[in-house]
């Protein structure tokens, strides 16, 4: 789990810490993609690494990002897909996303995966809309 740069808002970590503290658990799942990077659960990382658990429940997913536009052969802007549409969503898709305005529908040209090091703060998909129409 290298390369690890974020850091836990502190209120968030007492909360877990809490938790940690009645329950002997971590309350969040650690989550690493296919190349063993944490994608969700840092917390419970660093829980874990505070109390010196050698050996944790991992689960692997996955992360992925849409690059959309509002028109066809317009400006590409990025969107974080939520957990119950990656590896659902293609390029030619529909999907209505969150915009500083309010809610767009924009076509999918393109899927990556992604980890943890996505750069900006990314607003989300809210639901796959279907395929494009040819023509349109």
């Amino acid at each position: 789990m290298s390369g690890i740069r974020r850091q836990s808002k502190p209120a968030k970590m007492e909360r877990k810490e809490q938790y940690f503290t009645e329950t002997g658990l971590l309350q969040s799942q650690i989550i690493l993609d296919s190349r063993g990077k944490l994608i969700d659960g840092y917390t419970s990382y660093l829980l874990a690494r505070a109390h010196g658990i050698q050996r944790v429940p991992v689960r692997y997913g996955m992360r992925q990002i849409v690059r959309a536009s509002h028109k066809p052969g317009g400006k590409l802007y990025s969107w974080e897909l939520p957990g119950i549409l990656v590896g659902r969503v293609r390029p030619g898709d529909r999907v209505m996303v969150e915009t500083a305005g309010g809610h767009s529908l924009v076509t999918v040209a393109l899927v990556e995966e992604c980890g943890q090091d996505v750069p900006e703060t990314l607003r989300m998909v809210i639901r796959r809309t279907g395929r494009r129409r040819k023509g349109g």
